[in-house]
């Protein structure tokens, strides 16, 4: 019962969303990742885990989310440093929903 309890408290991670890859802007919502839900911000979501996509040396998570699990949900499993101009340097993890990259950093 200790292992099943620890393996599903090791599966949970939540993400601080911080910016808006596709519109190169700040943002600030959070992102729970667990073994069968989703939620973020507020909205809760089922969650179904697909596998793992490899893509420009990057290594993702994949996931199906939502009731008819048509959402698409990637996490990096390693954070990236992205120099934005020759004056700011991002770095964090790439959160993919549907479509739409964020940067967010790991705060469990």
């Amino acid at each position: 019962m200790v292992l099943l309890i620890c393996t599903i408290m090791a599966n949970a991670a939540t993400y601080r969303v911080k910016y808006d890859v596709n519109n190169q802007r700040s943002t600030s919502f959070t992102v729970k990742v667990e073994s069968n839900r989703l939620t973020i911000g507020s909205t809760a979501y089922s969650l179904r885990r697909m596998g793992t996509i490899s893509n420009s040396g990057l290594t993702f998570d994949s996931y199906a989310y939502g009731s008819s699990e048509n959402g698409m949900f990637c996490v990096s499993t390693t954070p990236i440093s992205v120099d934005k101009d020759q004056f700011t340097r991002l770095s964090g993890y790439i959160l993919v929903i549907d479509n739409k990259a964020y940067l967010a950093e790991k705060i469990n």
